[in-house]
C-alpha cells in the first residue's frame, strides 16, 4: 500500500511539472529564388503529460517576402520521460526582393500556454536570414521559348490574315463561388459530429479567403490601421477573428462549441462570400455576426 502511494505521488509530481516548449526553425533552402515559393518550417517540441497549447507564430519583421499560407499539425507519441509531443508549422513565403538581396524573417514572437497559465507566455526567436537570386534558366528552355513565341505569332498572322472570328476570353473564376462550394464540403464534417476537423476547415477557408480577397497575410496582427488604409470593414475584420480565435479553441484547448457557436462559424462565411460576389451585395444586407 505504501508503495502504491509513493508511485501515485511521484506521478501527481510529474503532471504538476512544467514542460519546457523548445523551437526549432528550419528553412527548406537557405538559397531562395526571386518571385518563388519557398517554405519555412517551425517545429514546437516538449515532453510531459501537461497539455500545453501553441499559437502560430507571428512574423513581426519579415522583409522581403509574403506570407502566402501557413498550414499546421500536431502529432503526440510515447518517449522517455513522457509523452513527447510536436507542433509544426509550415510557412509558405513567396520571396518578393531582387535577386543579389536577401529575405530576413527578422524576429519570430512565439506564445504558448499550459492549462493552469491565465495567459499565453511570449517570447521571440532570432530569425533567420535567406539568400536571393535569379532563376536559371536552360540554354535549352530559352530556345524552346523562343520556337514557342515565333510559332504563335507565324499562327495569329495567318487567322488575322484570313480573317477569323475573335475567339472570347473565358470568364474570369469567381473566387466566392470557388470558396461557397468549399464551404459547402464542410457541412459533412458537421453532420459526422467532427468538430475538430469541422472548425480546422472553417478557420482555414476564413483566413485564406481574406489572404486572396484583401491580401491579408497574417489575421491575427492585422490591426484597424491597416485595415483603414486598405478599406476593409473593421466590423468584419473584428468577426473573423473571434471566429478564428473559436476554432483555436476548439481545436487545441478542449473548448466544447455549443450548436449556436457551430452555426456562427459557418453562416459568418458564408454571409461574408455572399456579400462580396460580384453585383450581388446590398445595401440592406447583414453581416451575421
Amino acid at each position: 500500500m505504501r508503495n502504491i502511494s509513493y508511485i501515485l505521488a511521484v506521478f501527481l509530481l510529474a503532471l504538476s511539472v512544467h514542460s519546457e516548449v523548445i523551437w526549432e526553425i528550419l528553412p527548406e533552402s537557405t538559397n531562395v529564388v526571386s518571385q518563388k515559393s519557398t517554405q519555412l518550417k517551425m517545429t514546437a517540441t516538449w515532453t510531459g503529460y501537461e497539455t500545453i497549447s501553441v499559437r502560430t507564430p507571428r512574423f513581426k519583421e519579415l522583409k522581403g517576402a509574403l506570407i502566402k499560407d501557413i498550414v499546421s499539425y500536431n502529432e503526440s507519441k510515447p518517449g522517455v520521460g513522457g509523452v513527447q509531443h510536436t507542433a509544426t508549422y509550415v510557412i509558405d513565403l513567396l520571396v518578393t526582393n531582387a535577386p543579389g538581396s536577401s529575405v530576413e524573417t527578422g524576429l519570430i514572437e512565439v506564445m504558448s500556454r499550459g492549462l493552469k497559465d491565465s495567459e499565453f507566455a511570449s517570447s521571440d526567436l532570432a530569425g533567420v536570414t535567406l539568400n536571393v537570386r535569379g532563376a536559371a534558366l536552360p540554354w535549352l528552355v530559352i530556345a524552346v521559348s523562343l520556337a514557342v513565341v515565333l510559332v504563335a505569332a507565324l499562327v495569329f498572322l495567318v487567322i488575322r490574315k484570313k480573317g477569323a472570328k475573335k475567339v472570347e476570353a473565358l470568364p474570369e473564376q469567381n473566387l466566392e463561388e470557388e470558396y461557397l462550394a468549399k464551404l459547402e464540403e464542410s457541412k459533412e464534417l458537421r453532420l459526422k459530429g467532427e468538430q475538430a476537423a469541422y472548425f480546422g476547415k472553417c478557420e482555414s477557408l476564413i483566413r485564406n479567403y481574406l489572404r486572396a480577397k484583401y491580401s491579408i497575410a497574417d489575421l491575427d496582427s492585422f490591426g484597424e490601421k491597416e485595415a483603414k488604409e486598405m478599406s476593409v470593414d473593421q466590423r468584419m475584420l473584428r468577426t473573423a477573428k473571434e471566429v478564428c480565435a473559436l476554432c483555436f479553441n476548439v481545436r487545441y484547448a478542449g473548448y466544447e462549441p455549443s450548436a449556436m457557436e457551430e452555426k456562427r462559424a459557418y453562416d459568418f462565411l458564408k454571409e461574408l462570400l455572399i456579400r462580396n460576389k460580384p453585383n450581388r451585395q446590398k445595401e440592406t444586407d447583414e453581416l451575421y455576426i
